[in-house]
């Protein structure tokens, strides 16, 4: 077992194997969860006993048919702090900033308010 923890760090210096720990956030956003939301998350440097923190690009893609003046994607950023399946976020989206926090998970959503366009419901779990 040292051995492959050993071989793990050497290709991690080399740049072989990603050292930070990595997640792949997905949800729905929206009253019929028209839009899928991605994100892959790394792990930031936090002190040791603030909860796990992790930071990515955030994307959004419309599934349904667009309205006018609506675009069919959306890019922005999320980090967010995470203690069991509860977290705390913060999410930047076509310049517009939000705090939230909820429940990871499928089924339980959280609603969100950013900008003008009231409140929106949201689901985020980890892939």
């Amino acid at each position: 077992m040292r051995m492959i923890r050993g071989w793990m760090a050497i290709l991690s210096l080399i740049g072989l194997v990603d050292a930070a720990s990595a997640r792949d956030l997905v949800g729905r956003f929206g009253y019929l969860g028209e839009w899928d939301v991605a994100a892959r998350l790394t792990e930031e440097k936090a002190a040791p006993s603030s909860a796990p923190a992790f930071a990515g690009s955030l994307s959004m893609k419309h599934n349904a048919v667009c309205g006018p003046g609506e675009t069919p994607e959306k890019s922005g950023h999320i980090q967010m702090s995470v203690r069991g399946t509860r977290y705390t976020a913060q999410m930047t989206l076509a310049g517009t900033s939000c705090d939230f926090s909820g429940t990871l998970s499928e089924s339980v959503h959280v609603f969100v308010t950013c900008g003008g366009e009231g409140r929106i419901p949201l689901r985020l779990w980890f892939k």
